[in-house]
């Protein structure tokens, strides 16, 4: 059975198939979505995830792999006949958004922190600041911003 979560104290990885299910989970989210020619590599978003999950507590980063799993067997449990990151671009969406207009808060809660969590990642990357217009001219230093 594969490791889930390969770590050692100065790392933290993720395994290969929960490395697919967070793929498909950028390209749903937001990846597909930004109309930009340079966009991040979907390997160097995962490693720079890794690295932030990796700087949280152990039972954080066990919670993340659990939802990963949860997710990518979810659309099983919704009717579809593939896992999540098997699943058509509409149908990841779909299963997307029963999650984030669900009845019940943890899983409304649990789309909420994988997205912010992607986002926060995918929105730090140089390619997409520039896209978005940001050149760190706001880092100005206390003499002159004020």
């Amino acid at each position: 059975m594969e490791n889930d979560m390969m770590e050692t104290e100065e790392s933290f990885s993720f395994s290969e198939s929960t490395t697919e299910t967070l793929k498909s989970f950028i390209l749903a989210v937001v990846h597909n979505a930004v109309d930009e020619d340079d966009k991040p590599d979907l390997d160097h978003l995962v490693n720079e995830l890794e690295a932030y999950f990796g700087r949280m507590p152990a039972l954080y980063r066990s919670g993340i792999i659990w939802l990963l799993r949860a997710l990518e067997a979810s659309p099983l449990m919704m009717g579809h006949r593939r896992r999540f990151s098997r699943l058509g671009r509409e149908d990841q969406s779909k299963v997307l958004s029963g999650f984030e207009n669900s009845g019940n808060y943890l899983q409304r809660a649990s789309s909420l922190m994988l997205k912010t969590s992607v986002l926060i990642v995918y929105l730090s990357e140089p390619a997409i600041e520039r896209a978005l217009g940001y050149d760190h001219n706001c880092l100005l230093p206390k003499e002159e911003g004020g």
